[in-house]
């Protein structure tokens, strides 16, 4: 059972009216998010890298950060209750995933162990959690992802026990592997490359030159899978000291239909990796694929040491499985954005989607120390979430948190193993860890899971000079206005 029941009531809610600040207005109730502190108890629980799934069955979203994992419900009047749902045998390590299949209703709770995870899973949103393998033979080592859906129907498996097909992918320093679960994520079959070998390369005109890091895995409704590569075709690092990496090139996705056994790279040649942020990839119900990525172009690809100064949010989509894109649109710029963080996209009904991101209005390198806005002070970052309703030809872009910094100076995503051997100045805020996320539940209201640290640093609302070193978890949820399901045009209030 949980262990902690909070009860009814808001925690350190504030509701935002926010403003549209691109793309044309919509009609009926006005958009509007509820930002949510996530707590354990009555203690707000800290970290970055929050994960967020929604199971439809139950009506609740899991909320996972480090070895915490936290149900939360909401009710008519957009009341939460939060629940301690955390797994009673989990070690705290370094990456930890929550993922909810939205077909079945099963979460899972994952922790990185490098040579394979600590895996649980439940069908209940928490209440009672069951262990898994974890992995399958040659998924190791980092950036971990589990993902699931239904099966593809050239090659299902015979032996299969479960509905869905689950997926889990590491990478191992060069390339990623993936392994398929036939049984709902108790056992795994041996993983396949997914990136830079022969047999990924036909769709690739690069050959494979991939970034060894990878963002979460997707599955469409008819079994495709999907796995985000930030780059594809960049130059190779000298610097690096575990993990592959390619300065320049372009955002990819690595493609399965045959449930995992092979998989193509594709990618989009009108996009710039920009090696930080991971880019995200969703399908709607339509089958149209949509990929956003933290999009910049280095000034000369061949020398790693001149780096953007300047970063974008772009988007494109794809109707043949990444195969060919449409035009690529830029989210940020047009706002008056110079630099973004931490893309992430979520798919609804046919032609909907959001994407959400951190975006600032400073220029510069946002990965080393002494990255400041227009004034002088240091930068000042804050939370945008975008939606399309036709596919992605047109975006409405929000401003969630126009009333204050969500962070303060710099971004670090450089890790602990991706630091140069020549670089003593990379960033010292290394509080926001290396994504967020976003869900989407049965109604169609928008869930994005966040790490607040302006807020969680002191004096940092107040103090322009305050750079942000902490970070608490929040969700930031759409309570008003047009979501990701038409049936629920002009009832979301």
């Amino acid at each position: 059972m949980f262990k902690t029941f909070v009860g009814v009531g808001l925690a350190v809610v504030v509701v935002v009216a926010a403003a549209i600040v691109s793309g044309p207005a919509d009609a009926g109730p006005a958009t509007r998010f509820t930002r949510y502190t996530v707590t354990d108890g009555s203690v707000p629980v800290s970290g970055g890298e929050p994960t967020i799934g929604y199971d439809p069955i139950r009506k609740a979203a899991l909320f996972g950060a480090s070895a915490h994992e936290t149900r939360m419900s909401w009710d008519g009047a957009n009341r939460v209750t939060q629940q301690d749902a955390t797994v009673p045998t989990d070690s705290k390590t370094l990456d930890a995933i929550t993922f909810t299949d939205k077909y079945t209703g099963r979460t899972f709770d994952v922790q990185l162990m490098a040579a394979c995870s600590q895996t649980s899973y439940t069908d209940d949103a928490g209440k009672t959690w069951n262990p898994s393998s974890g992995c399958g033979v040659d998924t190791f080592l980092d950036h971990e992802s589990l993902g699931a859906g239904p099966f593809h129907t050239t090659t299902v498996p015979t032996a299969r026990t479960y509905n869905d097909a689950v997926y889990y992918c590491a990478q191992n320093g060069f390339n990623a592997s993936c392994a398929m679960s036939p049984d709902g994520g108790v056992t795994y079959l041996p993983g396949h490359y997914i990136s830079n070998t022969p047999a990924n390369s036909p769709g690739d005109p690069y050959g494979g030159a991939c970034s060894g890091l990878h963002g979460h895995l997707k599955v469409g409704p008819d079994g495709t899978v999907f796995v985000p590569i930030k780059g594809c075709g960049g130059t190779p690092t000298a610097d690096n000291l575990t993990n592959e990496e390619f300065y320049g090139g372009h955002p990819a996705v690595s493609v399965s239909e045959d449930n995992g056994t092979t998989w193509i790279v594709h990618t989009d040649n009108d996009g710039n990796n920009a090696d930080e942020s991971d880019n995200s990839a969703d399908i709607d119900k339509g089958k149209r694929l949509y990929m956003g990525w933290q999009d910049a172009a280095y000034p000369d690809p061949t020398d790693q040491t001149k780096l953007p100064t300047t970063s974008a949010a772009k988007v494109a989509t794809s109707i043949d499985n990444g195969k060919t894109w449409t035009k690529t649109v830029d989210l940020s710029s047009k706002l008056g954005l110079h630099n973004i963080q931490f893309p992430e996209v979520i798919a609804g009904d046919s032609g909907r989607a959001a994407m959400t991101f951190l975006g600032t209005k400073a220029i510069g390198d946002d990965q080393h120390n002494g990255f400041m806005g227009p004034d002088g002070k240091p930068a000042v970052w804050h939370l945008y979430v975008a939606f399309t309703y036709d596919g992605g030809k047109t975006w409405t872009t929000y401003d969630t948190t126009p009333d204050h910094p969500v962070q303060r100076g710099c971004v670090d995503l450089q890790g602990l193993s991706n630091k140069t051997v020549t670089d003593d100045n990379i960033c010292s805020q290394r509080n926001l860890l290396d994504f967020n996320d976003i869900n989407v539940d049965e109604q169609g209201r928008v869930l994005v899971a966040y790490a607040e640290a302006c807020e969680a640093t002191p004096n940092c609302l107040t103090n322009r000079d305050v750079l942000s070193t902490a970070a608490v978890d929040t969700v930031m949820r759409l309570t008003s206005g047009k979501g990701l399901v038409a049936a629920y045009d002009g009832k979301l209030k």
